[in-house]
């Protein structure tokens, strides 16, 4: 039963970046002892501090709700679209979500996806969010029995495109079965290391720093009393801490995650995201 739970949670930010997690598409088969092959219908809602993909804000350090539909076909393919709402933001949908994921696993020790999502934003908030951008995942999981660990490539199309790369370990774990064995209590600490676009601050001193470059909007430079180049590189971004806590019973299943994140950098001028923030979901089989 862990085995099924493990790897589908472990597709969750690539399938919905809304942060709405699918540990529920594996739930209800597996405490009812269904196969899982046939179609299935989730509902999810969702409630965060910050919306952080990619070492960026999507929601502008703004808290965020958000709610999905998911069909799963196969426990293989599932097809996505969810709605959100960024707190003091007008309209009252700030941006929408379309996503599609396949996966496979392999044996007992390797699995691999795919996974595509386009993001629209309304165009009066395209300058104060982010403008639309379509994100394809490539991934492969190894279990190492003790830890679990997950290689994310993954390749941003926007206003400016870009690469990322994402090692992330895990540890899955869960407690017995409980309510007449119609519940359990699944953890899913990891430590996550995100790699890619920087922005590099050459002076004409000889000084160099970096800062974040967001994925989603061109950067803006900066200009003070000393000239300055800027130039794109490709570097570690930072490292994040998580420990999801998931309420599993039959059809639903509630999650809440908190982040710590620790930036490879500081820089005032291109600041990145630091510190803590708390994701809650909720999912509902229809279906």
């Amino acid at each position: 039963m862990g085995y099924c739970y493990k790897y589908l949670h472990s597709i969750v930010s690539a399938l919905i970046l809304t942060g709405l997690p699918l540990v529920a598409l594996c739930q209800t088969d597996t405490l009812s002892g269904k196969t899982g092959l046939r179609p299935s219908l989730y509902a999810g809602i969702g409630y965060g501090s910050n919306m952080i993909y990619l070492g960026s804000t999507i929601s502008g350090n703004l808290p965020y709700f958000s709610s999905s539909l998911t069909v799963g076909a196969q426990n293989s393919l599932f097809v996505s679209a969810s709605a959100s709402h960024v707190s003091n933001t007008n309209p009252y949908v700030a941006f929408y979500s379309f996503s599609a994921s396949y996966r496979n696993t392999v044996n007992t020790w390797f699995d691999y996806s795919a996974d595509l999502a386009y993001y629209k934003v309304p165009e009066s908030l395209s300058d104060t969010l982010f403008s639309n951008f379509v994100l394809i995942n490539l991934t492969t999981g190894f279990d190492w029995k003790l830890i679990y660990t997950k290689l994310t490539l993954s390749g941003l199309l926007s206003d400016a495109n870009s690469g990322y790369i994402q090692v992330r370990n895990s540890r899955y774990f869960q407690t017995k079965q409980f309510f007449k064995r119609k519940a359990f209590l699944s953890f899913d600490p990891n430590i996550n290391l995100l790699f890619g676009r920087l922005v590099k601050i050459e002076s004409t001193t000889g000084t160099s720093r970096f800062g974040n470059a967001p994925p989603f909007v061109q950067f803006r430079k900066k200009q003070t009393g000393t000239t300055f180049t800027y130039k794109y590189v490709f570097g570690m971004m930072d490292t994040e801490f998580s420990f999801p806590v998931t309420f599993n019973f039959t059809n639903f299943s509630f999650e809440a995650e908190p982040i710590y994140i620790l930036p490879a950098y500081s820089n005032a001028d291109y600041p990145a995201p630091k510190g803590f923030s708390l994701n809650i979901t909720a999912y509902f089989r229809i279906l």
